[in-house]
């Protein structure tokens, strides 16, 4: 993939955000990971979490038409509600729902491309946000749904090969990912990429 212009270093998360706000049809993975890939620490997310990667995934969020997070995420993390009131209010002044409809996926469930078509057809023109986990994620990488990773870098080194990695797949990808903004917030560092299709 050859890059089209330099990555832009923001200086705050609502600049970085701002690319995903009205960008019409896209479709968009949020994930954090510790410096060494991993997902988890204990099997869930929150010790990797800070004020700032939830401000990243909370607007995202409340841009977003839908949010597709595996069941088994959903499960250990917890999905009771997407939004605090303010931002659903954001989102109804915009003309839109209070949340983002949410959808889980399961193994049981229609594949991913299924899902994402059936997706689409109801939401256009809008963005789509895929909160993982790691299994959810390389299935949607592979299949070529996701345009472009929000990654968030937790300041950590977890070790710990039973804990989750950011992707998890059996077959290999080389798929190749283009810097497009980047931003800091204390220690914790944000991409975005744009992923070859």
């Amino acid at each position: 993939m050859q890059s089209m212009s330099a990555p832009t270093l923001q200086l705050d998360i609502e600049s970085f955000l701002a690319p995903l706000r009205g960008a019409g049809p896209l479709t968009v993975a949020v994930m954090v990971s510790s410096v060494d890939g991993r997902a988890t620490i204990a099997g869930r997310v929150g010790e990797l979490t800070g004020e700032a990667d939830q401000r990243v995934l909370l607007g995202a969020r409340e841009a977003a038409a839908a949010v597709i997070v595996g069941a088994s995420t959903v499960a250990a993390e917890g999905y009771d509600r997407l939004l605090d009131d303010e931002a659903r209010a954001r989102r109804q002044a915009h003309g839109m729902t209070s949340e983002p409809e949410l959808v889980s996926v399961s193994r049981s469930g229609p594949p991913p491309a299924a899902l994402m078509a059936d997706l689409r057809e109801r939401h256009p023109d809008a963005l789509l946000v895929c909160e993982g986990g790691p299994r959810l994620l390389g299935a949607m990488i592979s299949e070529r749904l996701i345009d472009q990773l929000v990654l968030g870098i937790a300041p950590l080194l977890v070790g710990d090969d039973s804990q989750k990695r950011l992707l998890e797949l059996e077959q290999p990808l080389g798929v190749e990912l283009e810097l497009l903004d980047l931003a800091r917030s204390d220690d914790h560092l944000f991409l975005r990429y744009g992923i070859a299709r």
